[in-house]
């Protein structure tokens, strides 16, 4: 086996990509927003291609406002009203707070140290977030650690001063390769307690639909297509997650055709899918425009509102406390 290797790339003054590469998966991440940019992975005939949607030019990367690939924060999804206690956030979604803000994370260049270990390798973003407007400055680090067919993500926070925090990875997944096909060829089994009820701005009522009463049983193999034919305005949608933890997979993603899985496993106790249906626009990923049912977005993190629903949990980040999640993507295929 080869040695699996680093290599860090600048592409403008500021913007630099590290490139981790085992006999595997090769990752190539960037530091403006501590993107998951790329995986490269092989299909069941060896054929080794892109398994995310990937901006085609870096200048489309610094313009992104879907948030491709980008660690969200400080706080993913919404904040009715961005109140939190007597703290106002920036209300850049309407009336209501939307993924950090117009200044949060995904939109900071983040700094960077790579590393090796006996049998993995991998980098670790690191910053000081003064301008997103939350209380701080608040310390994160996201780092990507790439062993074997497993892509590990750990998020730390730390601030001397109480504030929240609820990051996600946001990068929108077609196992296709290279965006050959739609997601509509894949197929999903999610274990999931339920799905929130949402009201006309995509924000929790409080009320849990349990997943017994769900149109599809996640539970089971569906296609993507026959999901979608049931929601047919799309997926954007919170799931409680029965096993919230990096030992037992919640999820498995797979498309038939190039034989590809994706296992993930997450400490977090919801995930966010996000179909992108009805999403069309002139920019290009992996060649083509984006249009519906492209990829699909996997957010693992806490219930998005949080800060509204303490019976649910608390992301309120304490001086002196450091707040971890870890997400575990494993990749295989199928003959």
């Amino acid at each position: 086996m080869n040695k699996p290797n680093i290599r860090v790339t600048p592409i403008t003054h500021n913007l630099k990509k590290i490139t981790l590469k085992n006999d595997f998966l090769t990752v190539v991440l960037l530091n403006y927003g501590a993107r998951l940019h790329q995986i490269f992975a092989p299909d069941k005939e060896g054929n080794v291609e892109n398994i995310l949607l990937s901006y085609d030019n870096y200048e489309d990367v610094l313009a992104d406002k879907s948030f491709f690939g980008a660690t969200v924060g400080p706080v993913a999804g919404r904040i009715r009203d961005g109140k939190w206690k007597n703290h106002q956030l920036e209300k850049n979604n309407g009336t209501h707070h939307i993924h950090g803000g117009t200044n949060g994370w995904s939109f900071q260049y983040w700094d960077i140290e790579i590393f090796e270990e006996p049998d993995a390798i991998g980098v670790v973003f690191y910053l000081k977030d003064t301008f997103s407007g939350y209380p701080g400055p608040i310390k994160a680090t996201v780092t990507y650690r790439l062993q074997n067919n497993q892509l590990e993500m750990t998020t730390k926070t730390t601030s001397n001063v109480t504030t929240i925090t609820n990051p996600t990875n946001h990068a929108y997944f077609n196992l296709s390769g290279n965006g050959q096909r739609d997601i509509l060829t894949h197929s999903l089994t999610l274990n999931t307690l339920g799905m929130l009820e949402l009201d006309s701005d995509k924000l929790p009522t409080g009320n849990l639909l349990e997943e017994s009463d769900l149109c599809i049983n996640f539970k089971k193999k569906n296609l993507l297509k026959q999901i979608l034919d049931a929601y047919p305005v799309g997926l954007d949608d919170v799931f409680l997650l029965r096993y919230p933890k990096v030992t037992k997979p919640s999820l498995l993603l797979e498309e038939k055709q190039s034989g590809r899985q994706m296992a993930v496993a997450t400490s977090n106790k919801s995930v966010v899918l996000f179909s992108t249906t009805g999403f069309h626009a002139d920019f290009k990923l992996n060649g083509q425009k984006m249009h519906s049912n492209y990829g699909l977005a996997i957010e693992p993190q806490e219930v998005p509102d949080i800060v509204h629903f303490p019976e649910w949990g608390s992301i309120t980040l304490h001086p002196g406390q450091e707040r971890v999640t870890q997400t575990i993507y494993q990749f295989m295929t199928t003959s």
